[in-house]
């Protein structure tokens, strides 16, 4: 009787410690495509749109000021596509929501706008319209980050 009460604690330890595969939080999000453009400033800012896909497909269009003017595609590592997502993810708006950044404390006249797109594979698509000149400290982060995002998606010298 020992050994088969023995025997069942030490099986119960075992299960107890088995793990099952996290799942990711957003499920939903996983597979979306991201696009980004810009829009035209007074000056010379770089106006072009990047699509990126789950599988680090990257469709670059330069319109003006440019290094690269018209469609060139490349790859990338899927690890770049997923730190465009992390980099992204707080910014993004729910699922299917057309939104514009607000809260500027400050506006700086014409600065350029920027233009995000998801797409999820059934074509649900959501979007964040954003004008680099609202100044926050909030819109602040996220200009930085749109300042990164060449060098991030690996097309800096496709733009710059």
């Amino acid at each position: 009787m020992k050994k088969l009460l023995l025997l069942s604690f030490f099986t119960f330890s075992f299960l107890g410690c088995a793990s099952t595969p996290q799942q990711p939080q957003d499920q939903d999000t996983v597979q979306e495509t991201i696009r980004y453009s810009s829009s035209p400033c007074f000056g010379a800012c770089p106006i072009y749109s990047v699509e990126v896909t789950p599988s680090g497909e990257v469709h670059f269009n330069g319109k003006q000021y440019t290094k690269v003017t018209g469609t060139q595609d490349l790859t990338v590592d899927i690890s770049v596509y997923k730190k465009l997502q992390q980099e992204l993810k707080t910014y993004r708006p729910e699922t299917g929501a057309n939104v514009k950044t607000t809260g500027c404390q400050q506006t700086a006249t014409d600065q350029p706008s920027a233009y995000f797109v998801w797409i999820k594979s059934d074509g649900t698509t959501t979007k964040l319209s954003h004008y680099t000149g609202c100044i926050s400290p909030a819109n602040l982060e996220l200009n930085e980050l749109i300042d990164k995002l060449p060098k991030l998606i690996g097309i800096d010298d496709l733009v710059h």
